[in-house]
């Protein structure tokens, strides 16, 4: 899921770019439209799952929250939030990243890959945590 919504900002949808750009639009509208529509589409892929009580279910909760705030990072005027997402969206791609690479993780047990990818994510954590409080 997450993947997928950063490849979506690489290409938003016509809709989207229409509104952001739109310069005869207020900020605070833009933000309001956009808002709505990232939870529209939430809340219907939440609608549609097979378990209404299951993990998506409580991760759709979650992105309902998040999404349309990331996505204003991404798409609105505010440049230092932008630096904020798109740095906080380049450590999460490096968390996956080194998750995969045979080269930061170690596949040769269980327990080690387990270490391996808790020292990634305490590292990637503390990089978001040194730019966040910059």
């Amino acid at each position: 899921f997450v993947l997928h919504s950063f490849r979506d900002l690489d290409a938003p949808p016509a809709s989207v770019t229409a509104v952001v750009q739109n310069r005869f639009l207020s900020n605070g509208f833009k933000e309001m439209a956009l808002s709505t529509a990232v939870w529209s589409v939430l809340k219907a892929k939440k609608h549609g799952l097979k378990y209404t009580n299951g993990f998506m279910a409580h991760f759709y909760v979650i992105s309902e929250q998040l999404s349309p705030l990331m996505a204003w990072g991404f798409f609105g005027p505010d440049e230092n939030l932008r630096d904020i997402c798109h740095y906080f969206r380049d450590q999460m791609l490096g968390f996956l990243a080194d998750i995969f690479s045979f080269q930061a993780s170690r596949y040769t047990t269980v327990e080690e890959f387990a270490e391996d990818i808790l020292q990634h994510m305490k590292t990637r954590v503390n990089n978001i945590g040194v730019k966040f409080s910059q």
